[in-house]
């Protein structure tokens, strides 16, 4: 009996997400003459409306019309305090009206919300800036808003083999290639030779399952697959690596300099290390474009394998419709 009443809760989820109500205004100000506020409402949308009068005794009236005349809500010598639900026939430009012309001194508050009942007039923007009152004419229009961001965790490592420069006979060079995502925010990687590479390894799924176990990961909405990810995720985390083992000389360049390393020539470079047999760095530039690990054997007799383990953390912006009023030209 368990699952039928799962599907049936999770079937009128959507539902559920389109009936929270939306505020839309809260004012507070003295009262003294025709007070007019506009808003947009969408089609169906129930609106919710609050009168506080804080100090004195009546307003005159208080009206909510559908423009241009369309009277949908009068009320007359309000006293203290009204609270009034609304629905919205159509979709289009709304007019708050609050009279008052007596002499004594009046403090009004209201507040406005919004409960959509159409999920497809959920996203919208109340607000009216333009002057309405010379300017009467709109149209509904819908624009791409900022709706957040989502984290991703790319994996861009590799294998690659160095010769070694044996007595001389040979270049003892190489590089490795890889091209940041768009959006990257940051970066870590970690480099690796030979036997080294298994024990780095090792101890990855055991921090990773260490810290699956705490649930931190878990904190920043995205569940990574390595210790490697969720170090360059900017969690602290202890990535040890192994001191024992042979040595690579590395460099971080571009392409215009990877040739002059690769000759021994002058070059730029992001970072450099003399020799490690394992290293690990977070990196927050460079963030865009393609680069390479260049890569130099210490090794006079043996050719060495270097892995590159490489883990981008992207953030993509996403992007929601918004449906708002825009004026037409007169």
């Amino acid at each position: 009996m368990e699952r039928p009443i799962l599907f049936f809760c999770l079937l009128f989820l959507p539902l559920v997400a389109f009936t929270q109500p939306i505020a839309v205004a809260d004012q507070t100000f003295r009262i003294d003459g025709t007070h007019e506020f506009a808003y947009a409402f969408a089609e169906g949308d129930q609106i919710d409306l609050m009168i506080h009068l804080i100090a004195g005794r009546q307003l005159k009236s208080v009206e909510l019309l559908q423009y241009p005349d369309r009277m949908l809500f009068r009320s007359y010598e309000l006293d203290t305090l009204l609270h009034k639900t609304i629905t919205a026939p159509q979709t289009g430009l709304y007019i708050l009206r609050l009279i008052e012309s007596g002499l004594a001194k009046k403090i009004c508050r209201f507040t406005i919300t919004r409960t959509p009942t159409l999920p497809e007039n959920a996203k919208l923007d109340t607000r009216v800036g333009w002057e309405w009152k010379t300017n009467g004419q709109y149209q509904i229009a819908r624009r791409q808003v900022p709706a957040g961001k989502k984290t991703e965790v790319i994996s861009l490592g590799g294998k690659v083999t160095v010769g070694a420069f044996k007595f001389g006979t040979q270049r003892a060079t190489n590089a490795y290639q890889f091209a940041l995502p768009p959006h990257t925010k940051q970066w870590a990687y970690r480099i690796s030779v030979g036997q080294a590479t298994q024990e780095v390894r090792r101890k990855d799924a055991e921090k990773l399952t260490s810290t699956m176990k705490l649930g931190a990961a878990k904190m920043i909405g995205y569940e990574p697959t390595s210790a490697l990810a969720v170090y360059a995720l900017g969690m602290a985390i202890d990535l040890s690596l192994p001191s024992a083992g042979e040595d690579v000389e590395y460099a971080l360049v571009d392409g215009a300099n990877l040739p002059n390393f690769i000759n021994g020539k002058a070059y730029d470079t992001f970072i450099y290390q003399p020799a490690v047999s394992s290293d690990v760095q977070r990196r927050y530039s460079p963030l865009e474009g393609s680069f390479y690990f260049g890569l130099r054997n210490k090794n006079w007799l043996d050719d060495i394998d270097v892995t590159l383990d490489i883990e981008a953390v992207t953030e993509t912006p996403l992007f929601t419709e918004e449906m708002y009023l825009e004026p037409l030209r007169p």
